[in-house]
């Protein structure tokens, strides 16, 4: 385990709205990802039944919107979020959110991953961006050395 299949056994059910997913097929010359999320047959792709709010889809890029807008469709849900604009927005409106660092110090301490910083290079390896300071200070609360072993 481990990758996206830790998921559900981390956080239960998992929502991954429409625009998110066609995002990430959009870029699945780069990254399977979209071709392993339907693989995982506890990961559901969610259908924003009344579409994303303008003013989201105005402020934010359509992958962020659609999460926030799935958070707003249903209260209570935490969001992942990496993109700080996103963040922002998820915070204004009292979402409850984690970052893929969090995802991954969490699966670390509930023992579904073996190592952070192994998390943080396939994430980069995959053109994900993270602040060195941010993942740092993860390190140091993984455990793990942030200068290698």
């Amino acid at each position: 385990m481990g990758g996206l299949d830790a998921l559900p056994a981390l956080y239960g059910r998992v929502l991954v709205p429409e625009p998110v997913l066609r995002e990430l097929e959009a870029g699945a010359q780069l990254d399977d990802t979209a071709r392993r999320l339907r693989m995982v047959p506890d990961i559901e792709v969610y259908a924003l039944a009344n579409g994303i709010s303008p003013l989201l889809a105005g402020e934010l890029d359509l992958g962020e919107a659609a999460v926030i807008q799935l958070a707003l469709d249903l209260p209570g849900a935490t969001v992942v979020l990496d993109d700080l604009k996103a963040r922002r927005v998820a915070r204004r409106s009292s979402i409850p959110m984690t970052g893929s660092l969090g995802v991954l110090l969490h699966a670390k301490r509930r023992g579904k991953l073996d190592s952070v910083a192994q998390g943080v290079e396939r994430i980069r390896h995959h053109g994900g961006w993270l602040a060195n300071d941010v993942v740092e200070r993860v390190l140091a609360l993984a455990g793990e050395s942030p200068f290698g072993p």
